[in-house]
């Protein structure tokens, strides 16, 4: 009675008798995406015995608050949105998944468990390891967080900062996940690489890892379009911006301030590191782009000295 009357709810887990698995019962105010919050946790106790510790509980219940049939784009509370993008991030992410956490501590609480269940479930990075731990979890084994993704616990950690630094509604964590696979190389004096941009993607990696301080030249082909009503533009982007080529470098997960490009120039790395390049346009508008455009990059020739003139 004291859940519905905050208002909120609970689900409360019973072992049937004689083997027969289990039974949830749901109390819940009547507002809709608490329904569903406490649906979720009902489904898990009667499909898989129980919800898992309670970062995955909670986290996986309150992606089922804001599901909708087919929607892949994030689409939640603006208050938790505010909370998120605006608070300190996490510095060990270990902190959101420790033990001997309990239930109903805290709506903040509850925004960084959605968050991190959200950015594990909607990554293809680590989507499929994610739902095997889930399984495992919930049917009470020993797997944790920390025995299914230690050995990219940094890759994670940074994608899980890019996520609440720029997420909003609308923003698509497919769309937006990192590219940990493509090798970058230093280029040599001759050599040449080419990187295929999408227009509907995040930062995109490409092979070049470039040195501080060097400079490189590049150049661009074919157009991109900020949505389908809009017309083709090129890496130059529209009067206002949007659609520019841009660039980042990666390095040891710190990111440089992002650099402008263009259809054709030359820039000077700021760090080394590996090179990122994306089309300007809102983290939360990226999913009606279409069209992509290649880039490709070089070092800058080094200018030969005047030859003195001959004498005889």
């Amino acid at each position: 009675i004291m859940k519905i009357l905050e208002p909120a709810g609970v689900t409360i887990g019973r072992t049937i008798r004689g083997g027969g698995g289990m039974k949830a019962v749901v109390y819940s105010c009547d507002d809709h995406g608490v329904v569903q919050h406490e649906a979720v946790h009902a489904f898990c106790y009667q499909a898989f015995g129980g919800a898992g510790p309670t970062w995955y509980a909670e986290g996986m219940a309150e992606m089922g608050q804001y599901w909708k049939p087919d929607e892949l784009a994030v689409d939640i509370d603006p208050v938790v949105i505010g909370y998120l993008t605006k608070a300190n991030p996490k510095k060990n992410m270990l902190e959101i998944v420790a033990a001997g956490q309990i239930t109903g501590d805290s709506w903040q609480a509850y925004a960084w468990r959605w968050a991190l269940c959200h950015l594990l479930a909607n990554n293809p990075n680590y989507s499929k390891r994610f739902y095997h731990l889930g399984l495992v979890m919930m049917a009470g084994g020993k797997d944790t967080f920390e025995t299914a993704f230690g050995e990219v616990s940094a890759e994670i950690s940074f994608e899980y900062d890019q996520f609440v630094r720029n997420f909003g509604n609308g923003y698509r964590v497919d769309l937006c996940s990192w590219d940990w696979k493509t090798k970058a190389t230093k280029l040599s004096a001759s050599g040449r690489t080419r990187s295929d941009i999408l227009a509907a993607s995040g930062w995109q990696a490409t092979k070049l890892k470039a040195e501080a301080g060097l400079s490189y030249d590049y150049v661009t082909e074919g157009e991109w379009k900020l949505s389908s009503e809009d017309a083709p533009v090129t890496a130059d982007g529209g009067e206002d911006g949007r659609g520019k080529l841009m660039g980042v470098i990666l390095h040891d997960f710190e990111l440089s301030q992002p650099f402008e490009l263009g259809t054709r120039g030359s820039f000077t790395a700021p760090v080394e590191g590996q090179l990122y390049l994306r089309c300007r346009d809102g983290w939360t508008d990226l999913a009606d782009n279409e069209g992509e455009i290649t880039v490709h990059l070089r070092q800058t020739p080094k200018e030969e000295p005047p030859k003195e003139p001959r004498t005889e």
